[in-house]
């Protein structure tokens, strides 16, 4: 691969060339370690696919070595002198370094959030709290993240070697080479813009291939760039403000519930514990996976399940803190970055805390994990909790041990939730509402000493974890049902978002965001109320917060995107945002809109217009108050 002579064009297409297969080396690595999620399916997927990562690969190449190519494209003499050429050097090698780590990372990463990433994680960084302790775990178990991209990039060390440009001028005519780095720079544009067309953005990968596997597509050195530097949101006009509106009500008004033949004992100063598991998935629960053979690691919530109103219930994103905004707000995460970590995140907005508050309850969020972690402890501060008990809290309680800590994110779920009971009985006035938000369930998935071979192994170690949450869930109950607030509690019993898809009906744009959404009354007053809806009904986390408005029968008005399961008309809907496409499911039919790319149901697409159309418009301008 040596330079022909001083011919400097034909050397700086070698060098876009090698930097062009290593980006490729990269994009054949993240599609070997996720094809369990996202594949091309048919032969028109695979040429659209291999079409798609020239022109985004290009793309990306254009825009990282922007710099050397202007060093490398000037018509100057001093191209030819050593100290230039060492920081021509130096400035591409470090451009392609760059390139490639984002894409290493993102390998491991999207198995827990399928979206690729983007400027979030600039924010993420300042907020990620202890991960000094945590990147040796991930080294470890995630090994092929940095194993295999480090060879690829010691192979490019050695074919970029191989590379040379010869030591003397390298300029000819003026005018020619005038003519000559003109002609370059138009073809650097024309890579940078992505061809002819206006210039590629994120969600032009739908273009190559069907809209869940754009990540195969696109690559995350270049959404970075595009998200860095592009609005999150823009206003779209589909349709006229009042039609939208119409279409999509925005607005939670009260619902007289007399109707409904509920008593008004359910509706008046009802405690509510509002339990969120970290990535629990219907996928791991018997409850919803009824047939034979199915595998279950909640056999507590299982059995609680036939006390239970039970919906089948849908995440709106993929990371916790978009599930914890979704449930508490009602606004959903349609953005690449989540809404409170966002240019918005400092809009005026009330939380489902913030109202209950008014009506006198006490509101507590309670959190395993290290306070600051993802900055929820801010979140739950804006959103209207009174109080954030997290791990700084449980290590003041004199009955903290070493052994309670789970040496990675915080403090074990079994002894964190036996705290939770005895903090309620001791610090909440009734009524109030806690909510509770376990942290065991995730990587690296610990499992206390005093338990090991407890609970069996599978597939994948979040199922043992998953089964030992369960068992503190139960030993939770269990110490709850001593407390004499207990029959005067209603208790939720949902998720931040699924964990990974283990085989293929979770592994699908309905599979993906699929969680338990259980209600349970100790009473049995819900269950045998014959005008509530019945179980198996889509209820998204966005259609709690006005759901439990309607059930406690507050006179508040709200902002919410979701709907109250009260409510006669409500529909089953679930929506969510992927790697730029949103998505509607409804009656089992998916509807999907990209850029300009459109499939589904006529009725649905202009449904999921309405509310493009609604979000953009209330978020931008900071109504999010009615």
């Amino acid at each position: 691969m040596k330079g022909k002579g001083h011919n400097i064009y034909s050397y700086m297409v070698q060098k876009v060339l090698l930097a062009f297969g290593v980006l490729m080396l990269m994009q054949a690595l993240f599609l070997i370690f996720n094809h369990n999620i996202i594949h091309p399916e048919d032969a028109n997927e695979w040429v659209g696919f291999v079409w798609g990562n020239v022109v985004f690969g290009m793309a990306t190449l254009a825009a990282f070595l922007l710099p050397w190519f202007v060093m490398m494209l000037l018509p100057l003499g001093c191209r030819c002198r050593k100290g230039y050429r060492i920081a021509t050097e130096v400035l591409y090698i470090i451009a392609v370094v760059v390139m490639i780590v984002p894409r290493a990372a993102d390998t491991a990463y999207y198995q827990f959030t399928y979206r690729l990433l983007s400027d979030e994680i600039f924010s993420y960084l300042g907020i990620g709290g202890q991960m000094g302790s945590l990147l040796p775990l991930f080294v470890v178990d995630y090994w092929y993240t940095w194993v295999f991209p480090l060879l690829i990039v010691l192979l490019f060390l050695f074919l970029n070697s191989r590379i040379r440009l010869g030591n003397g001028p390298v300029n000819g005519k003026w005018l020619a080479e005038t003519g000559k780095s003109v002609a370059g720079a138009l073809l650097v544009w024309l890579l940078l813009r992505g061809g002819l067309g206006p210039f590629i953005q994120p969600a032009d990968a739908a273009q190559f291939v069907q809209p869940k596997n754009t990540a195969l597509v696109n690559n995350d050195a270049y959404n970075i760039l595009r998200t860095l530097f592009t609005p999150e949101l823009e206003e779209v006009h589909y349709m006229s403000g009042q039609e939208a509106a119409t279409l999509y009500p925005t607005i939670h008004t009260p619902l007289d519930i007399e109707h409904l033949g509920v008593s008004t004992t359910l509706n008046t100063k009802r405690n509510i514990v509002l339990i969120v598991v970290e990535s629990l998935g219907q996928e791991y629960m018997g409850c919803y996976n009824t047939r034979a053979g199915a595998d279950t690691r909640t056999p507590f919530l299982d059995s609680l399940a036939q006390y239970c109103i039970l919906f089948d219930g849908r995440a709106n994103g993929k990371k916790s803190i978009e599930g914890i905004t979704a449930i508490n707000t009602s606004i959903p995460n349609l953005m690449f970055q989540p809404f409170t970590n966002s240019v918005y995140g400092k809009d005026n907005f009330t939380g489902l805390p913030a109202i209950l508050k008014k009506h006198g309850y006490h509101c507590a969020f309670y959190h395993g994990s290290y306070n600051g972690v993802m900055d929820f402890d801010r979140v739950c501060e804006r959103i209207g909790f009174d109080q954030y008990i997290g791990q700084n809290e449980y290590q003041k309680d004199n009955i903290f041990r070493p052994a309670d800590h789970d040496g990675a994110w915080g403090i074990l779920d079994e002894p964190f939730l036996q705290y939770t009971v005895r903090h309620i009985s001791q610090t909440a006035t009734q009524p109030f509402f806690a909510e509770v938000f376990t942290v065991s369930s995730h990587h690296p998935y610990p499992i206390p000493e005093e338990h090991q071979g407890r609970f069996t192994e599978g597939r994948h170690p979040l199922l043992k974890c998953i089964e030992y949450t369960d068992y503190a869930l139960r030993r939770f109950f269990d110490e709850a049902r001593k407390e004499a607030w207990f029959d005067s509690t209603l208790f939720i019993i949902t998720a931040d978002h699924s964990g990974q898809g283990l085989s293929p009906e979770y592994n699908s744009y309905d599979g993906w965001y699929r969680i338990p959404m259980m209600i349970y009354d100790p009473t049995g007053e819900i269950v045998t109320s014959a005008q509530w809806p019945v179980s198996g009904g889509i209820v998204q986390q966005i259609d709690l917060f006005p759901s439990l408005l309607d059930l406690l029968g507050l006179p508040d008005t709200a902002v919410c995107f979701g709907q109250s399961i009260l409510q006669p008309d409500h529909h089953g809907r679930h929506l969510f945002y992927g790697n730029g496409y949103y998505c509607l499911i409804s009656d089992n039919h998916i509807s999907l809109i990209c850029d300009d790319t459109e499939q589904g149901r006529p009725s649905d697409l202009l449904y999921l217009k309405a509310l493009i159309q609604q979000y953009n418009h209330r978020i931008i301008n900071d109504q999010l108050i009615p």
